[in-house]
């Protein structure tokens, strides 16, 4: 799961709910944890700031559960000093987009990336995201990728199904390469057609769907996954109405930030400039809340 980062309004971590958040994934059945993705807003945060949260995550898990960090920067040198750093923190695997601000040619991509896993002191898990890196990795790219023996896997959230899918059976003999699934209205079918997993924001909502999905998807129960998938799609839904609304970054983290309050898992994921709830936001949560409820009861009828 893409962790939310606790804080105070004024952005310092806030390590009690930081535990608090680990350990309701994991209990929900959360199969690992990944710090300063884009969910936690990592870039935000200074490098000390990171490694905090990291240390604060890798002293709470249990030594079976991964621990995944955010290690994006806007050059190849930042990013190793992420890894160092995060490495001495305690995680366990590696995770990059390509470098934010600049404009990047698929051959500069991946060299970046074949630079990073050659220093890097940890597994390396490549993060594609058009949406912020500003860059689609071509189905080539990672391939070639993949023969690197320090790159385990990638996490899609391109949106790109038929390319994902074909990923899926270019790098089926590849055991130790994992592919996951970064987009909500794509699990059932990716877990169904041999994707590692997922990693999904609205697992924050309320994980029960997202972990019955999984479970449902594994062990062979395509029709119950898929109905599963249809409730989570409408999910998603009421998080879009809300992005057509205000599309803003920050309507997602007032979104999680409710559900969290409401469930009573932590305080605060806010930052100061991001203002208030809207009330109108508050209600879009609690139907969503209530729809998740509602989904998770169906299944386990």
């Amino acid at each position: 799961v893409p962790l939310v980062t606790p804080c105070d309004k004024k952005g310092r971590i806030d390590k009690d709910g930081l535990r608090s958040v680990c350990s309701d994934m994991v209990q929900a059945g959360c199969e690992g944890i990944f710090i300063m993705g884009s969910t936690g807003r990592g870039p935000w945060y200074s490098r000390d700031q990171q490694a905090e949260a990291c240390r604060t995550a890798a002293d709470f898990l249990r030594a079976d559960t991964p621990l995944f960090a955010g290690c994006m920067a806007t050059g190849l040198d930042g990013m190793i000093e992420n890894a160092r750093a995060m490495a001495d923190s305690g995680a366990r695997v590696a995770v990059v987009t390509a470098p934010g601000y600049f404009h990047y040619n698929q051959a500069e991509v991946h060299y970046v990336f074949m630079k990073f896993a050659d220093s890097s002191p940890l597994p390396v898990l490549i993060y594609d995201i058009p949406g912020f890196a500003g860059i689609k990795l071509q189905g080539e790219v990672v391939e070639s990728l993949s023969r690197h023996g320090n790159i385990a896997g990638l996490k899609d959230s391109s949106a790109d199904m038929d390319q994902f899918r074909q990923l899926i059976g270019a790098l089926e003999s590849l055991p130790n390469f994992y592919l996951f699934q970064g987009k909500e209205h794509l699990l059932a079918d990716s877990i169904i057609e041999g994707a590692s997993g997922f990693v999904v924001s609205l697992l924050h909502i309320d994980p029960r769907p997202f972990v019955l999905l999984y479970d449902a998807a594994r062990t062979g129960q395509d029709p119950k996954a898929q109905k599963i998938q249809t409730g989570i799609t409408k999910l998603l839904g009421l998080i879009e109405d809300c992005f057509q609304r205000r599309p803003e970054t920050s309507t997602l983290f007032h979104i999680l930030n409710a559900s969290l309050v409401k469930r009573g898992i932590c305080p605060n994921i806010l930052l100061e400039h991001e203002g208030e709830c809207p009330a109108w936001i508050d209600d879009t949560v609690e139907e969503a809340m209530e729809l998740c409820s509602s989904i998770a009861d169906e299944a386990t009828r």
